[in-house]
């Protein structure tokens, strides 16, 4: 039991020797009695020839919860599944299409790209809890200028607006300081992806 706690977390020279001992002996109680009572049943005779409960289901019960007493100190490390969402894998995508971050030339970037995935991530959490948390993702302080900053370094759009096809290659430009033009650039900004945002 101590090798096995060891092993599934990790804490090899970084362990409480005395409390490990006596949770795995507490494990090992516990595997001990359900051992019992499988090979010998749930109920046993007495001396007098009456049917009572195997008294290995007491040991059982209060070893069990003994052991939850430690709650997960012991338990084996899990690392958290991350959900699936559009800035996830919108930035999974276009990190995968990046030529210059592949092969050899792309490790120098592979901070950046991890920190992007991670920021992206948070993005879809944030949407998924609340407006609130949303907000303070895309406050000039928040998460989203962060990714947007990362995503510039990388030079990646992963959350770009698709252009429209079968637009006029010299459409004509509204006049300046109007409301359309105004719009425009915000779309265009949008188009842009990250460098854009960012202004680099």
């Amino acid at each position: 039991m101590w090798q096995e706690i060891v092993e599934s977390n990790d804490l090899a020279g970084r362990v409480d020797r005395a409390a490990l001992e006596t949770f795995a002996s507490l494990v090992a109680r516990l595997r001990e009695a359900r051992q019992r009572i499988n090979d010998e049943g749930m109920v046993v005779e007495d001396k007098r020839g009456r049917v009572m409960p195997h008294p290995a289901l007491l040991v059982e019960r209060q070893t069990a919860e003994l052991i939850r007493a430690w709650g997960d100190r012991f338990a084996p490390l899990v690392k958290p599944a991350r959900k699936r969402g559009y800035m996830a894998d919108a930035t999974a995508s276009a990190i995968a299409n990046a030529q210059h971050l592949q092969g050899e030339a792309g490790k120098k970037f592979a901070g950046a790209v991890a920190a992007a995935k991670t920021l992206a991530w948070l993005i879809d959490e944030a949407q998924r809890d609340s407006l609130d948390a949303l907000m303070k993702a895309a406050s000039s302080s928040g998460i989203v200028p962060s990714y947007l900053k990362v995503c510039a370094e990388l030079q990646i759009t992963p959350a770009a607006v698709p252009s429209v096809k079968g637009r006029a290659a010299s459409s004509p430009q509204p006049a300046a300081g109007s409301a359309k033009k105004g719009r425009r650039a915000r779309f265009e900004a949008l188009q842009g992806g990250a460098g854009a945002a960012t202004g680099s």
